[in-house]
């Protein structure tokens, strides 16, 4: 029984820690080497001490030809999850999830059909500078040249008795030549923590690897001295397939055996300015960088109907604004998209615009009130899962003045029917706005959208303008609900700490947490923020309170880009206070329960509800007055969790909550994930790099969970969402 809880443990920790993070597919537009991939441990080591390299055969050359890794790392996440907790031996996935995917759905009566391809690029390069974000930001490592005596300082040598060292991230120079340090852990977790042996020996980020066993190398090729240390981590893009090839390929040198000699010295670097805006390409897509006004919208759906005139053999619903829709309208669009006939272009682009319109009156903070034997159906994430939704209402009955609903935010993203879930809410909001509530999740950004899918769906099913429609209405939902002043509703997390400290090398044990505010935030403060505020990825970065020295920073006036993100991307934790996130480098924030507790209680709150993250049962009481909910069973075809909704009701004038959970739906053997790959290659020029991060799991207590020699290597091999 104890093993069993130990390993139900680790099954859940990971979950709680990895699979929450929206650590899907990452692609990458960058250079290659020549070579299966060159990020991976080579586990060549030789059974002999030696103070020289040994070459190999075969250099690796420099290429340039582009290459785009992705990976579906959510299906790893949960696969690994359900197998440390011994749940998944002997069971059928009836969902199975396939590489090639037969994809087709209709514009009217005429099918579509296409072979989509879902796939992990064959190798990937340690040579990753020239890569761009989704807003066409630049995302570079800073510069420097080791054969300039001039920029090199003061050396530190140190023994490694052990591997890994605690570098996290080494990069190059622009010519592929030297390896400094970017990211590594900067203090001991332990005694004899061998991930602190780089701190404790006086080694620092910026420096470059001048020696090692006594071999200069340090204007090698990178990969040459990757090769000799053999210290690096994996990266997402890397394969169990990719890893067997490294290991069998060719190399110049073996790794250096332990114990090892390794010398570092100072470099000076130049640093790229992340943010700033790489030059625009001439007759390819970028988003829309400014809103679009009424005669804007007008226009576009003059446009199209102009243009892309409604099919003469189709036979489906035909939308020409709210009052063409009754139950029966929306029960027969429900039947032809699983069919897989879609709106034809003009109407979604109409439906869509009226929702804009709609939205458009609707506040940052919506609020709505239950009277005595009321009720409202609260759904999480749903994530472009079709069939799942429509079991919902199959279950709960269609949205209607007695049965009203507040979908929390993720409608689309990584399932492969996002626009078909989209349309149909959208066209439950047009037909009775008062009985369809939205919130506004991590998944309506621009970025997430061109990252995760659904900018690739809505392309590939209808066009660039469309998406830059739904970005619109995106940037028009509430960020949040208070239901009766009494139970407050929103996607992510509550308001984050305030001064918010950012400390680097800052770990998961409670022993770092940051104290809960003196003064919460207000819900009239909420109410004022700009809920049209679109997240870039210096956004992040600059979320944060960087201490000077022991100084620590003033609490402060709370920008709406932070209210935005901690609504929109906070997860809740179990011990007190607040503690760094596992989403994102920086800029995001976990909260305990006596943030939540004291934010209720001066707001006058009886309780909270969220969603964001997957939950086994489909929903989950975090804290006393916290309940998060997640309504996507199965999660992405692997995740073996239940969905769930929460049942509002006022009953004698007091609001309760009650979960009635539900299983998976079949739907068509189509994977999830499939329309990142259509948006990669059809889009270059806006992809996004993933970083890996890895190490020991942390539950959500932020405590070290107990883990088996093979657990934690299964751990470190997993990875998370980094900007």
């Amino acid at each position: 029984m104890a093993t069993r809880s130990t390993r139900m443990l680790a099954a859940l920790a990971t979950v709680f820690s990895l699979a929450a993070v929206l650590s899907g597919t990452a692609f990458t537009v960058l250079p290659t080497f020549g070579m299966s991939s060159s990020t991976l441990h080579s586990g060549l080591r030789s059974s002999e001490k030696q103070t020289q390299p040994t070459p190999l055969a075969s250099e690796p050359t420099w290429t340039h030809s582009g290459g785009v890794g992705l990976v579906c790392g959510m299906m790893m996440v949960f696969g690994m999850a359900k197998a440390l907790s011994g749940s998944v031996a002997g069971k059928k996935n009836t969902n199975k999830v396939v590489c090639n995917a037969f994809c087709a759905q209709k514009q009217g009566n005429a099918r579509i059909v296409s072979v989509t391809t879902c796939r992990a690029e064959e190798g990937t390069s340690l040579l990753q500078r020239k890569r761009c974000d989704g807003h066409g930001f630049a995302k570079g490592d800073p510069d420097f040249d080791v054969t300039d005596g001039s920029s090199l300082g003061e050396s530190v040598t140190v023994e490694f008795k052990k591997r890994p060292t605690g570098v996290m991230r080494y990069s190059h120079g622009a010519n592929g030549k030297g390896a400094i340090i970017l990211d590594m852990q900067e203090k001991s977790r332990y005694p004899g923590d061998p991930k602190g042996q780089c701190a404790l020996g006086g080694v620092k980020p910026k420096m470059v690897i001048k020696s090692i066993a006594g071999q200069e190398c340090i204007d090698w090729n990178f990969v040459d001295i990757m090769d000799l240390l053999d210290d690096y981590e994996f990266q997402p893009t890397d394969t169990k397939e990719a890893k067997d090839e490294w290991k069998a390929r060719s190399r110049k040198y073996e790794a250096t055996p332990l114990p090892c000699v390794v010398e570092f010295q100072e470099c000076k670097v130049t640093e790229v300015d992340e943010d700033a805006v790489a030059p625009k390409l001439e007759g390819v897509w970028y988003p829309r960088g400014s809103p679009f006004t009424d005669a804007d919208l007008a226009a576009e759906v003059e446009r199209v109907k102009k243009e892309s005139p409604v099919p003469s053999d189709y036979s489906g619903v035909v939308y020409s604004g709210p009052s063409s829709m009754d139950e029966a309208w929306i029960q027969a669009l429900m039947e032809q998209q699983r069919d897989g006939i879609l709106l034809p272009k003009s109407m979604a682009y109409e439906l869509v615009v009226d929702t804009i319109k709609v939205l458009s009156k609707e506040k940052t903070m919506s609020e709505f009130e239950l009277k005595p034997g009321e009720k409202v159906t609260v759904c999480g994430d749903t994530h472009g899962q079709y069939w799942d939704v429509m079991n919902i209402f199959k279950i709960n009955g269609l949205p209607s003045a007695s049965n009203p609903y507040l979908f929390n935010g993720d409608f689309v993203d990584r399932g492969s029917w996002g626009m078909e879930n989209i349309l149909l809410l959208y066209a439950l909001k047009v037909k009775d706005p008062s009985s369809m509530h939205f919130n506004r999740g991590n998944h309506e950004l621009i970025e997430a959208n061109m990252i995760y899918g659904f900018a690739g769906e809505c392309m590939k099913k209808y066009d660039d303008t469309l998406f830059d429609l739904f970005s619109e209405s995106f940037r028009k939902l509430s960020l949040c609900h208070l239901i009766n002043k009494e139970v407050f509703v929103t996607h992510g997390g509550l308001p984050g700490p305030n001064p918010r400290i950012y400390m680097p090398g800052m770990s998961h044990d409670p022993s770092d947490a940051i104290p809960r505010n003196t003064n919460t935030l207000t819900l009239d403060e909420i109410a004022a923020c700009d809920r049209e505020t679109e997240l870039q990825s210096g956004t992040y970065r600059n979320a944060v309170d960087i201490p000077e020295g022991d100084t620590i920073p003033e609490a402060s006036k709370v920008s709406q880009e932070r209210i935005v993100i901690d609504l929109i991307w906070g997860d809740p934790r179990l011990t007190n206070g607040y503690g760094p996130s596992y989403r994102k480098s920086r800029g995001i924030f976990m909260f305990g329960p006596d943030v939540t507790d004291k934010f209720c209680d001066d707001n006058g709150l009886k309780f909270c509800i969220r969603s964001h993250e997957v939950k086994e049962d489909g929903w989950k009481q975090d804290h006393p007055k916290l309940y998060t909910v997640f309504s996507a069973p199965n999660y992405m075809d692997v995740g073996g969790n239940k969905g769930a909704f929460l049942t509002v009701a006022n009953e004698g004038g007091s609001l309760g909550v009650t979960p009635t959970e539900f299983d998976k739906s079949e739907h068509p053997d189509v994977p999830p994930m499939i329309w990142q790959n259509f948006f990669a290659e059809s889009h270059p020029h806006l992809t996004k790099k993933m970083k890996k991060k890895t190490g020991p799991v942390y539950d959500s207590n932020g405590m070290l969970v107990q883990m088996s020699k093979q657990e934690l290597e299964d751990a470190q091999n997993q990875w998370v969402e980094d900007d």
